[in-house]
């Protein structure tokens, strides 16, 4: 048994004999059974992720009076078709989330290792999630003809983040990671971050960005480029149906790199009341170029309880001007043209 994976039945042994305080134990089991295409290569089996990505927590909170608490959340990523840990390596250890912090009535400051201000712009109005592996946003991650890109982030690690109270209409998240490099990187692996917005139904509306500086603190460079993503997301719920969109942008400095725009549209509509329907589109494309990707994902939900669905998916994904993107994690040969093509279903159970 590697030491992760002690520490993390340890941690659980220790969450269970405190079950009746204030620690708590959730995650996700999340698999599907896919056939996948790219060109002429075709490929069944089972695949994590595909309603919700698969995980297992540990959350806690203590009271520290005055409308004050505490709280921390770990979390790691699994396959539960092999057991092994993800993000990003084999060891189970706590890769998607790592924080502690204290909240009030003003909000609540935390530190560690967290998802970004600007995934959750999107995760709020993207009816598949964002993470999900079949969501059509995921286009936002692609680095295809953009050389001298700092990929997406959906986390940060020694981040530094205040959030307005969930009861607020009013958002606003507020994220820091300084760089730990020295002279003369100028601020190598720095990322800045924040999201302002309204959430009051009907309507959901915000605007985020991300700032990542290229290097790290491990390996500085001496003129970061600097990489700027912008999001505009919104929803609006009409009786039961409920519209998505967003519009983002991709800019970077000091790289020979063109900007990238993404255009999304989505749509959920409750069939029964245990079932429905999800479509969503998303098309890519670069400024001054023909490689450009246009993607799209019909699903549907069925809900056996309020903790275990069933799913369908259909994904396709098509690569213009010679691009080779790919989503689901399909291979993709490079410079091909070609697009990729999922159907898929599952389960997913939450506990």
């Amino acid at each position: 048994m590697n030491k992760t994976a002690g520490a993390v039945i340890a941690l659980a042994a220790w969450g269970g004999a405190w079950a009746q305080g204030n620690v708590a134990i959730y995650g996700t089991v999340d698999l599907a059974l896919t056939r996948a295409t790219s060109g002429g290569a075709a490929t069944t089996g089972l695949k994590e992720g595909g309603h919700t990505a698969s995980r297992i927590g540990f959350r806690g909170t203590e009271d520290l009076g005055g409308g004050l608490d505490a709280h921390f959340l770990l979390e790691a990523g699994y396959d539960p078709e092999t057991g092994a840990g993800t993000l990003p390596g084999p060891g189970l250890a706590f890769s998607r989330q790592a924080f502690v912090g204290i909240s009030g009535p003003w909000g609540q400051i935390d530190a560690g290792r967290m998802y970004t201000p600007m995934f959750y712009t999107l995760f709020r109005a993207d009816p598949y999630g964002v993470n999900a592996v079949f969501s059509p946003l995921n286009l936002v991650s692609v680095t295809d003809a953009q050389p001298g890109i700092s990929p997406f982030a959906a986390r940060a690690s020694g981040m530094l983040r205040y959030r307005t109270p969930a009861s607020s209409p009013f958002l606003a998240d507020i994220a820091y990671a300084p760089s730990k490099a020295s002279e003369p990187s100028r601020r190598s692996g720095e990322f800045k971050g924040a999201t302002f917005g309204w959430s009051a139904k009907p309507w959901y509306v915000a605007y985020g960005f991300q700032r990542a500086r290229s290097g790290s603190g491990a390996a500085p460079v001496a003129v970061p480029a600097v990489t700027t993503y912008h999001a505009l997301s919104a929803s609006y719920q009409l009786a039961d149906l409920t519209l998505y969109a967003h519009a983002m942008r991709t800019t970077v400095r000091h790289a020979a790199a063109p900007d990238a725009r993404l255009l999304s549209l989505g749509a959920s509509y409750p069939v029964t009341p245990f079932s429905s329907l999800v479509l969503e589109a998303a098309q890519r494309k670069l400024s001054g170029s023909e490689r450009a990707q246009l993607a799209w994902t019909l699903g549907y939900d069925h809900h056996l309880s309020k903790r275990t669905a069933l799913y369908a998916r259909w994904l396709g994904l098509a690569n213009r001007g010679g691009a080779s993107a790919t989503l689901a994690g399909v291979p993709v040969v490079a410079d091909s043209g070609n697009g990729v093509r999922v159907l898929a279903a599952g389960i997913r159970h939450n506990f």
